[in-house]
């Protein structure tokens, strides 16, 4: 009989989408936090954990740099991309909080300047 998926191994918008709404309380955020969360995201990458900028950066792998196409958040910590959609949420709402304080802050900073 086939295993079912651990969840985080399901990369899909959906589950990326519901990891990030079921850790917002954690963070002291709520449904007002969660729209501009949502919204903020859903323009970034559609909550898409398989979302690739189209510019490439730089990472260290191994003692090399190498070039990547990470999407988000990883890409901008010069992660890996096959990151697991939790790291990858825990990792945005880490750099959201450090960065604005809160989404709706860093989602007020991307309608002026369309990045966060």
């Amino acid at each position: 009989m086939a295993q079912s998926p651990k969840f985080e191994d399901i990369r899909t918008a959906a589950a990326a989408k519901a990891h990030a709404k079921q850790q917002l309380p954690s963070w002291g955020w709520g449904k007002a936090e969660w729209a501009c969360l949502s919204a903020m995201w859903g323009k970034e990458s559609a909550w898409n954990p398989n979302a690739q900028n189209k510019t490439a950066v730089k990472i260290l792998k191994k003692g090399k740099w190498v070039k990547t196409y990470a999407g988000g958040i990883p890409q901008i910590l010069g992660l890996q991309p096959a990151l697991s959609v939790p790291v990858q949420i825990n990792r945005g709402l880490t750099y959201v909080k450090a960065r604005y304080g809160s989404p709706c802050r860093a989602w007020k900073w991307w309608q002026t300047h369309f990045w966060y």
